[in-house]
């Protein structure tokens, strides 16, 4: 980070980041609300500025890894070294966790959910990197912290784990073996949280409450979670439709609800009854500009274009289930790397200083 500051004061010029403008605008809204329109609750400004600035210095710092002489790879060496560190904090702090029923996780961010989402993150580069160096280390890391997902018990954070298994499936050279390593990787899944007691605790028990009760059909048992979290978004809608423009102001959601819980559980939601359709556009409307950026390189032969689109779909999606807005920067990463793409690494574009385009730079990094 410190860098590429210097670099910015010695060119002496005053460097358009959007990433960084995004993350100002969306805190500046958070914080304007927070402040000036309660509804519920006090609001923690100085954690919400704490988490505008991680997200900007955590960016300038996957930018500075991004254009050191070892390019992407020393970007995933970085992520790398992120994951095993926390699956080592994982094992020092939470050590008697192996062999109960205890779902995985509080040490980390203080709840379970956030830490399965944080590392769902994280696999999704994991598995990029596995499919590029095919190494024991790397599948070994990666098979780990899918093992420390699920046992988060967090089934949101599923999610990135079918990112995950689709990005090596579109990957992988050979589809046929792959498609039946995916089955065996699938099967064996379900075995681990079906057949052993702790990951049927923590996990199976409550996907098969969940099937039960979205299909009628199945094992499970009437789960008060799930039927909770379809009543809150219906509710949410509802209430959404009193200030739709520019909502009802900060924790509007939990002011009204009659569920007993401070956030909806869904990002969409808590977005548009506390900030309406134009706080949704401003949080949204760069994410998804990234994802068809991305989408679109990848089928112009950006390898690394790949892995932005499985991050930024299973982001889409697992809001859904979780309140990303107001959660820790962890949870915007697979964003932050999306920002860093577009910036460094487009397709088509050449440098000025040395007539190399970013797809080469890309594929030599790689």
């Amino acid at each position: 980070m410190l860098s590429v500051l210097e670099e910015i004061l010695r060119s002496r010029r005053v460097v358009f980041e959007p990433c960084v403008c995004w993350l100002a605008l969306i805190y500046l809204m958070f914080t304007t609300y927070g402040v000036l329109f309660p509804r519920y609750g006090d609001y923690n400004w100085d954690a919400m500025i704490f988490n505008c600035a991680s997200g900007i210095a955590v960016y300038f710092s996957l930018c500075g890894i991004a254009r050191s002489s070892k390019g992407l790879e020393g970007l995933f060496t970085t992520l790398s070294f992120v994951a095993l560190s926390v699956l080592i904090v994982i094992a020092a702090r939470e050590y008697s966790f192996f062999g109960s029923s205890t779902r995985l996780g509080d040490s980390l961010s203080g709840n379970v959910n956030t830490a399965g989402r944080s590392l769902g993150g994280l696999s999704v580069f994991l598995a990029f990197w596995v499919m590029r160096k095919g190494s024991i280390g790397s599948v070994t890391l990666f098979s780990a912290v899918c093992v420390a997902i699920l046992l988060t018990g967090s089934k949101g954070a599923l999610v990135f784990i079918a990112a995950d298994l689709i990005l090596i499936q579109r990957m992988a050279k050979s589809k046929a073996l792959a498609n039946l390593a995916l089955i065996g990787m699938i099967a064996l899944a379900c075995l681990l949280v079906f057949g052993t007691p702790q990951l049927y605790n923590v996990l199976g028990e409550r996907l098969e409450d969940a099937f039960y009760q979205i299909f009628g059909i199945g094992p499970g048992h009437y789960s008060r979670s799930t039927d909770s979290r379809s009543g809150m978004i219906k509710e949410g809608l509802t209430a959404f439709l009193d200030y739709p423009l520019f909502g009802g102001g900060e924790r509007y959601f939990a002011s009204i609800s009659s569920y007993g819980y401070a956030y909806s559980h869904c990002n969409y939601v808590e977005l548009l009854c506390n900030y309406g359709i134009v706080g949704l556009t401003i949080f949204y409307a760069p994410c998804l500009y990234l994802f068809f950026v991305a989408l679109r390189d990848s089928f112009n032969g950006n390898v690394f274009a790949k892995v932005i689109v499985a991050s930024l779909a299973a982001f889409f999606v697992a809001d859904w289930t979780t309140v990303t807005y107001s959660s820790i920067v962890m949870t915007y990463f697979p964003v932050l790397v999306a920002f860093v793409f577009v910036r460094l690494y487009r397709p088509n574009r050449t440098s000025e200083s040395t007539g190399v385009t970013r797809t080469d730079k890309v594929e030599a990094c790689l």
